[in-house]
């Protein structure tokens, strides 16, 4: 493969990584489409948001057969083009009803190539270069989603329906993919791969071992992450050393971390190999339990980006370990089944919390994040004992 190839390649591949959590850039709209549509409940009207979390935990699962009839090429592709299509129905759309389907279309175009933002690097790259990989793709989703506040901020000053324009992104995203990635329906694979690959399996048979194993370490993080986003303004206003609007800002900086972890993330992995999971999750504890107890916005955003540094070490080698695990043939699978363990992480994340401040007596955010710090150093504490995966780890 040439020089230029390899750009087109990993231009493609990252590029779908900024529609991943698209679904939250019409978020800001809710005040106004509340007042837009006023026979309509306000808990339908937030939906807006959240339904097509169902709609992608649907198409996550239904995408590998799909993949293994159409190729992940065309996958791919029909999913952008179904983002780009329902992402802006809701210009045009007067009736609620008909934006709330959209909303699920988006979310099923998204689901069609959610697992495959990762599966498709550990089909492409192995070792090193699919680790470092890996962290890019980490590093273009919180990219994204820097964007699509910055886009979405801005649009909604010239209306609801113009926050929908965002979804025009979806343009590049489509040409370059197109022009990016092999057409994978008709490439045969040589002799000698086929002979090395791994035997297709079933999903009770990656369920089994070590997969499950990331998939619930993959939700237990989900919900850690949701709850410094949902607790951090409120941690900030009980402390009474910031405003609400501070929170917006602590939240930025994760963002910004996030995106530098994921692009540090390769360098990082050849120091310190599998030692990259009990690290990040040990110092992201620290973190959590310092942030806190803080009293100043100065060491909350300092400890923020440390959250964000540390966690984001945590996903890409999850991805990339459960790769390997499943095999050749079975990326697909195996993301799908990590993704499912996301989307019940960020679905369970309320129920928890209202669990947890039962158990400490508590639903002030300094107490819960100290609880959830605890919990986060014993898993990280536990991972030490996890040996490197291999594709005979089943």
């Amino acid at each position: 493969m040439t020089r230029g190839a390899r750009w087109r390649l990993a231009s493609a591949l990252l590029s779908i990584s900024i529609l991943l959590t698209s679904a939250n850039a019409v978020a800001g709209t809710i005040p106004i489409m509340a007042e837009r549509f006023p026979s309509i409940p306000l808990s339908q009207i937030e939906s807006l948001t959240t339904i097509p979390s169902l709609s992608v935990l649907i198409f996550v699962v239904l995408s590998n057969p799909i993949a293994k009839r159409l190729g992940n090429k065309a996958t791919v592709l029909i999913g952008v083009f179904i983002v780009l299509i329902a992402g802006l129905i809701p210009t045009v759309a007067n009736s609620f009803w008909l934006i709330l389907a959209s909303r699920f279309l988006l979310g099923a175009g998204i689901g069609l190539f959610n697992a495959m933002a990762y599966s498709l690097i550990s089909y492409y790259y192995e070792g090193t270069q699919r680790q470092t990989m890996m962290g890019y793709e980490g590093s273009v989703n919180s990219l994204g989603n820097i964007l699509m506040f910055v886009f979405s901020s801005i649009l909604i000053g010239f209306g609801w329906r113009q926050v929908y324009l965002y979804y025009l992104i979806a343009i590049p995203v489509f040409i370059l993919f197109w022009w990016g990635a092999p057409n994978d329906r008709q490439e045969k694979q040589p002799q000698a791969d086929q002979e090395a690959a791994t035997p297709s399996v079933g999903l009770g048979e990656l369920l089994k071992g070590r997969l499950m194993i990331y998939a619930l370490l993959v939700l237990f993080s989900m919900m850690i992450a949701q709850t410094v986003i949902v607790k951090i303004s409120g941690l900030i206003l009980t402390g009474g050393y910031g405003k609400i609007a501070d929170g917006s800002i602590a939240l930025a900086f994760l963002g910004v971390a996030n995106m530098i972890g994921g692009t540090l993330y390769g360098q990082i992995f050849k120091l310190i190999h599998q030692l990259i999971l009990p690290v990040g999750l040990l110092i992201a504890a620290v973190a959590l339990f310092a942030l806190a107890r803080s009293q100043s916005l100065a060491l909350t955003y300092t400890l923020t980006v440390v959250a964000g540094l540390s966690t984001s070490l945590v996903g890409p080698y999850l991805f990339a370990s459960s790769a390997e695990i499943a095999g050749k043939g079975n990326e697909t699978l195996a993301s799908s089944i990590l993704i499912v363990g996301i989307n019940i992480g960020v679905f369970l994340t309320p129920y928890a919390l209202s669990g947890l401040s039962h158990l400490i007596g508590s639903d002030q955010p300094a107490p819960i994040l100290i609880a959830v710090s605890v919990v986060l150093a014993v898993i990280g504490a536990l991972t030490f004992f996890m040996k490197e995966p291999d594709q005979q780890s089943q």
